[in-house]
């Protein structure tokens, strides 16, 4: 289970999770039958241990069928990754010239399947130029990628400390601009 967990495998953490359940049931299913045939009136051990063995099977199938299925829904990233992402990135920060400048406000992403695809806001001083923030971006995005496992994409978005805190949802259109048709794509008469 140590390896599924380090390689963020939910394959071999099901691979895991049944030969756990192969162990334990082979216990329970030992048990009752010994059970069963050393004492006179314990018939009933037999109906238990087949209750308490399909309990097992249903809950390990339930909780793999579950993390597959929040793989497959690309589940936004977990607490744990989060303060890895956090902790390398402000060490990326503390290593660069102007990195003390900037503040690490807010990281968000999604797992695709074993992969990290993270977002990452920076609030730097309003004047900075693309230029100044380059070598920020790089230290963040170096640092993160070769020290938290499974960072596949890192995107770093800029953000003026000189401002209030963003929306959360202010990357979206929102109003009746989001509602209109692209351009071309008005329907004229009737088609028949």
């Amino acid at each position: 289970m140590k390896i599924a967990r380090d390689r963020k495998s939910s394959v071999l953490a099901s691979n895991a999770v049944h030969h756990r359940v192969d162990s334990l049931t082979g216990i329970v299913t030992l048990a009752a039958i010994l059970g069963a045939n050393v004492f006179e009136h314990a018939a009933w051990l037999d109906p238990v241990g087949g209750l308490l063995i399909s309990i097992m099977v249903v809950s390990a199938g339930y909780e793999n069928t579950r993390e597959a299925l929040y793989e497959l829904a690309d589940r936004s990233l977990d607490e744990e990754v989060k303060r890895s992402v956090r902790k390398q990135a402000h060490r990326a920060l503390a290593n660069v010239k102007a990195g003390h400048e900037a503040d690490l406000r807010d990281i968000s992403g999604i797992k695709s399947g074993q992969n990290y695809l993270v977002d990452v806001e920076l609030a730097v001083p309003g004047a900075w130029t693309v230029n100044d923030v380059k070598d920020l971006e790089d230290a963040v995005r170096s640092q993160v990628g070769s020290k938290v496992r499974g960072v596949r994409r890192l995107r770093v978005r800029f953000v003026s400390r000189d401002r209030p805190v963003n929306e959360k949802w202010d990357e979206f259109i929102a109003g009746p601009e989001a509602l209109q048709k692209p351009e071309g794509q008005e329907v004229k008469g009737r088609h028949g």
